[in-house]
């Protein structure tokens, strides 16, 4: 970083206001440089006044001007993060959202550092039902408890995505395979107290996982796949358990 870029990130985190007072900071300087210049030659006798002047006009055109264009600078740079961040993150869940989350794992494989990681699928068990009898609001109020205890299970280096309805995906950046199964069961076991969360007491709220831990040249594409699979074969177990395997070798979990 040089040091303009430096300078301008520690302006652009600073108020509208100080923006404001350091933007006429550098008028008034600027302008009474030049007054010093010119009057200094050719009226040294009202030298004082005009600089006084100067410096008078200078605030009060230039600070109600810099607050305008500045403060509309502003709106517009907080309009394109608001327009950047529903580009990535779902908004009931405020995870990634499905796209982000695949433009972020091919990242996090492709990197020369990654050296092992793992894939979670996981599903609401029976989902539907919960929608049909307590209704969708009740069904976005789990989505969104959901979401809260996988964000809690897992550490800022992971990442965590609802990839649509009520599926979700993590990836676990450098755990190998007793860290994510660690991880896995403790979200399995921490979505049992959704249900208390929205009041729905009467109603178990679970989730299947399959997992697949990353193998020797594998791609992201496989990783998934492999993922997913188990995730099927765990509906199929009878749900509310965990599916795991290394790359497309057999389940151990």
């Amino acid at each position: 970083m040089t040091a303009l870029d430096y300078l301008l990130t520690r302006f652009g985190k600073l108020s509208l206001f100080r923006q404001t007072c350091v933007v006429v900071l550098a008028a008034i300087i600027g302008a009474d440089t030049l007054t010093l210049v010119f009057y200094g030659i050719f009226f040294a006798d009202r030298l004082l006044l005009d600089l006084f002047l100067t410096t008078v006009i200078t605030v009060a055109v230039g600070f109600p001007l810099g607050y305008f264009f500045l403060g509309q600078q502003l709106k517009l740079a907080l309009m394109a993060a608001k327009l950047d961040r529903a580009a990535r993150i779902d908004h009931l869940t405020s995870l990634a959202n499905r796209k982000t989350f695949f433009e972020e794992a091919e990242a996090i494989v492709g990197s020369e550092a990654f050296k092992e990681g793992a894939v979670l699928f996981m599903d609401a068990d029976h989902f539907k039902s919960i929608n049909d009898t307590f209704g969708h609001a009740i069904g976005d109020a789990v989505l969104q408890e959901m979401g809260s205890v996988i964000r809690s299970s897992i550490r800022e280096s992971d990442l965590a995505a609802r990839i649509g309805g009520e599926e979700f995906a993590v990836f676990l950046v450098e755990a190998g395979r007793d860290k994510t199964l660690e991880v896995a069961e403790r979200i399995r076991q921490n979505m049992r107290g959704v249900r208390r969360a929205v009041g729905i007491e009467d109603r178990e709220i679970t989730v299947s996982i399959g997992i697949c831990l990353h193998g020797p040249g594998q791609t992201l594409d496989d990783i998934l796949l492999r993922a997913d699979q188990n995730l099927y074969v765990a509906k199929n177990r009878g749900r509310d358990c965990i599916v795991a395997t290394t790359g497309f070798g057999p389940v151990f979990a």
